[in-house]
C-alpha cells in the first residue's frame, strides 16, 4: 500500500478542533464510601503482609483517600468519540499516565475540575499520533489539589500534518541493576467488577496468551494497584508523602494476576524509578515509572 492510500484509509485528525477544545468545568463531590469504594476496587487489603496496614484505607470509621483516587475523579465525558475531533477513538490507546499530588486528597470533598489538551504529536502516515491531555483539579477555594496527565496513543490518526518534534521522552528505568526493593500484589478477582474494562474496548483481549477467560481491567486499576506497591514500599504507607507518579502502560493487566513491582531508588533523596511486571504471564505490563515523596 503507497503512502497516499495509507492517508486515504487513515481518519484525519482535526488538530485545530482537538487543540481547542470547549471543555466545560466539572464539579463533583465524593466522600469517605466513595473512597473505600476505590480502594476496594484496587484490591486494597488483600495481600497477606501488608493488610493490617492498608486497613487504614477501606475502615468504616474515617478511611484516609488512597492518591491515586485522582485520577477517576471528575473524569468527565469521552469527548474524544466527537467525530468533530476527527479521532478513531476505537484505534485509540491508554499509554501513559501520571498525577501530580499539591495537596493531600481528603476522604470528603467537592473538587472542580478543568480540562485542556497539551499536545498532539503527529509520528507520522501508518505510525499514529500521540496525545497529552490534563485535568486540574481543584477545591473551593480555586486552590490545585491534584494534576491528572493522560497520555494516548492514537493508532490510526498519524499523518495529520503535525509535528514529532519536542516529544516527551520517556523515563529511564535502571533495568540494568538489581531493584532496591520489589513487592507483589494480588490484582482484584474476577467479582470485583469496578474497574473491568468496558466491552468496547475488550476486543482481542478475550484471548491473551496466560489471561484467557480472565477480565481485563482499566489502567486506572492497575495504576492504583502499582501506587499501593509503593506506598508500602517508598513511603511506610503514609499517604500525604505521595507527591507524584507517573508510567507508561505496556501490556494489559486481568483480574486475579500477580503483579511484582520493582523500585530502584536515586542518589537524590525523594526520587525512584519503577516497573511493574505480571510475574504469571513473565510481562512487563508498567514501566518507566517515576515516583517522587517526601522524605522524613
Amino acid at each position: 500500500m503507497s503512502s497516499a492510500d495509507k492517508q486515504s484509509t487513515a481518519q484525519q485528525l482535526n488538530y485545530e478542533a482537538v487543540m481547542n477544545w470547549p471543555f466545560e468545568s466539572l464539579t463533583e463531590t465524593y466522600d469517605k464510601d466513595d473512597c473505600i469504594a476505590y480502594a476496594l476496587g484496587i484490591a486494597a487489603g488483600t495481600t497477606a503482609g501488608i493488610e493490617n496496614e492498608e486497613h487504614t484505607y477501606i475502615s468504616d470509621h474515617q478511611p484516609k483517600a488512597l492518591p491515586m483516587m485522582a485520577i477517576v475523579l471528575n473524569e468527565g465525558s469521552m469527548w474524544t468519540m466527537d467525530p468533530k475531533t476527527g479521532i478513531d477513538w476505537r484505534k485509540t490507546l491508554h499509554a501513559e499516565e501520571s498525577i501530580t499530588i499539591h495537596k493531600p486528597i481528603t476522604n470528603a470533598a467537592t473538587l472542580t475540575a478543568n480540562y485542556h489538551v497539551e499536545e498532539v504529536y503527529d509520528r507520522g502516515i501508518g505510525k499514529g499520533a500521540f496525545m497529552y491531555e490534563q485535568r486540574v483539579l481543584s477545591d473551593k477555594d480555586d486552590s490545585p489539589v491534584a494534576t491528572v496527565r493522560i497520555g494516548t496513543f492514537l493508532t490510526a490518526n498519524g499523518g495529520f500534518g503535525g509535528s514529532a518534534t519536542h516529544t516527551p521522552a520517556p523515563v529511564k528505568v535502571p533495568a540494568e541493576r538489581k531493584p532496591d526493593q520489589q513487592l507483589d500484589l494480588l490484582t482484584p478477582s474476577r467479582d470485583n467488577t469496578r474497574y473491568h474494562l468496558g466491552e468496547q474496548f475488550v476486543g482481542a483481549l478475550k484471548n491473551v496468551p496466560g489471561a484467557e477467560g480472565k477480565p481485563p481491567l482499566r489502567g486506572v486499576c492497575a495504576f492504583g494497584v502499582a501506587g499501593r506497591a509503593l506506598l508500602h514500599m517508598a513511603c511506610a504507607d503514609q499517604a500525604e508523602r505521595l507527591k507524584h507518579m507517573g508510567l507508561r502502560y505496556k501490556a494489559p493487566i486481568f483480574a486475579e494476576e500477580t503483579l511484582r513491582t520493582e523500585i530502584w531508588y536515586d542518589e537524590s533523596p525523594g526520587k525512584a524509578y519503577f516497573r511493574v511486571i505480571c510475574i504469571e504471564r513473565d510481562t512487563v505490563v508498567m514501566d518507566n515509572g517515576i515516583l517522587e515523596f517526601e522524605v522524613i
